[in-house]
């Protein structure tokens, strides 16, 4: 199994990422993982120390646009977890990792009222990308891939974000059942997470996603 996160290092909207947020992802998910496995990160700063193994970012894209990376045919091959730095899990991710799907993500948990009513902004309510299960090289993702840097200063100016594009161009893909995912921001008035949630993401506008004031137990085992 691969485990894989990216490290882009510099400040992009209020997203400043460190090698700190790295190990800490490190470490949630070796408490929460059945099986034998590598960890990679793909970083712009390869003098970082950062557990696993470093593969350099090939392009310029800045901030989440760097994800489009993941579909590099490149990469390490075999079954691949990708999770965002502001994710914490919090339960086995047993269910997670055996899910079918050569690219499978969490569904949109954004009301029909605001789809609707940004549709035209560049915005597809379609995928949540913060967790990404693929098999590497995969078709799919190596024609996603292969279009998108074509032109990325187009696509990258005309969306907000990777999942958006994703969302467009392959709307069909399998997704986790949503249950299983937990928005950060939606933690604010919960003692307890549900037992159904194995991940919690997100990055508040209100606190930092390393120390949500709201969300102790996230500091505990759960599970």
């Amino acid at each position: 199994m691969n485990i894989i996160c990216i490290y882009w290092k510099g400040d992009f909207r209020g997203r400043d990422f460190s090698g700190d947020d790295v190990w800490r992802l490190h470490e949630t998910v070796s408490k929460h993982i059945d099986r034998p496995y590598d960890f990679y990160c793909l970083t712009n700063d390869m003098k970082s120390k950062v557990p696993g193994q470093k593969i350099l970012l090939k392009h310029d894209w800045p901030g989440w646009w760097a994800k489009v990376e993941l579909h590099r045919p490149d990469l390490p091959q075999g079954r691949t977890l990708y999770l965002d730095l502001d994710t914490h899990v919090i339960r086995s991710l047993q269910p997670i990792l055996d899910f079918p799907g050569d690219l499978v993500m969490f569904p949109t948990k954004t009301p029909p009222r605001k789809i609707k009513t940004n549709r035209d902004r560049g915005l597809v309510y379609r995928y949540q990308s913060s967790v990404m299960l693929f098999d590497s090289g995969c078709e799919i993702m190596v024609k996603f891939y292969d279009r998108f840097r074509k032109n990325p200063y187009h696509w990258t100016s005309q969306f907000r974000s990777d999942q958006d594009l994703m969302g467009l161009w392959i709307p069909n893909q399998p997704m986790f059942p949503g249950k299983w995912l937990l928005k950060l921001a939606s933690c604010r008035n919960i003692s307890h997470p549900d037992k159904d949630v194995i991940i919690v993401t997100g990055q508040p506008t209100d606190t930092n996603f390393r120390n949500p004031v709201y969300a102790s137990w996230l500091k505990e085992k759960v599970g």
